[in-house]
């Protein structure tokens, strides 16, 4: 059946030629689109060449000046990659952590955990000072004391956070006068934040720490559930094990606030 023009709807004929579009498939009287019977034999003769009436021309040329959509949401792509990458690795830590606990752990003793890893939150514990003096008032213990963690935290501890406010301080464990190192003191901070922010000073000070003849014994640390306490132990003998039997490059790093092995070289490189 012969085909009809896209243009003039007349059908297509030997004596009144057209061409057919590489694009759409529609056909057109060479008359109709402007195209003279030299150009149209000279197409005829050339194998393979192809013609695109001028609607098909129009949207390749819209297609080409519109901007890629591809282009805009690539970045928002990044994105959400990275947030997906970041909870796949809380996930695989959760997991991680999930292992160290024993199997008849039950949905009570959870709950409690997790109360008191928040209630700690706030929490700084201080290793390392001189008990005071035992004929001392108790009242007055806990003032001097207090007083020494101010003097040391405004030295090494000092971060351009608010004031800290102190809510308590007390020593950890009843007094042995035939123990030999210091019992350690717990101080509660009014936000946790603020116990974030000093520990990080702290370890940004530690060469400066060591170098300080009032302070050179005083260690610094989170407030840890015996749970963490376990965990940690059993993470410093998995890097011992490993290292026994031949692993290099170890070293055990806090990441999110959970101890992790891992390998120096790799970790500097991500």
């Amino acid at each position: 059946m012969p085909q009809t023009c896209g243009a003039c709807d007349n059908f297509i004929t030997p004596t009144v030629p057209g061409l057919k579009c590489s694009q759409c498939g529609v056909c057109y009287h060479i008359k109709c689109v402007d195209i003279s019977k030299g150009q149209y034999d000279n197409f005829k003769s050339i194998t393979g060449l192809e013609w695109k009436c001028h609607t098909c021309r129009n949207l390749v040329k819209s297609n080409t000046a519109s901007p890629c959509k591809c282009c805009e949401i690539i970045p928002q792509l990044k994105l959400l990659i990275d947030k997906l990458s970041d909870s796949v690795k809380t996930l695989q830590e959760q997991l991680l952590e999930a292992k160290n606990v024993p199997a008849d752990t039950n949905y009570e003793e959870i709950v409690q955990e997790v109360t008191d890893r928040q209630i700690r939150k706030s929490n700084l514990i201080f290793y390392g000072i001189p008990e005071q003096s035992s004929t001392l008032p108790p009242a007055v213990k806990i003032s001097k004391d207090l007083d020494y963690v101010k003097e040391f935290l405004a030295e090494f501890g000092n971060t351009d956070e608010p004031t800290t406010t102190v809510l308590k301080c007390n020593r950890l464990g009843k007094f042995d006068p035939n123990r030999s190192l210091p019992r350690p003191i717990r101080i509660i901070l009014d936000n946790p934040d603020h116990v974030l922010s000093a520990l990080r000073k702290v370890k940004e000070n530690r060469n400066r720490i060591q170098n300080s003849q009032r302070f050179h014994n005083v260690k610094v640390s989170s407030d840890k559930t015996p749970k963490q306490n376990a965990y940690f132990r059993n993470v410093k003998q998995e890097l011992q094990r490993r290292e026994a039997e031949g692993e290099s490059d170890l070293q055990i790093k806090f990441v999110k606030g959970i101890p992790r092995i891992i390998k120096v070289s790799s970790y500097l490189k991500s």
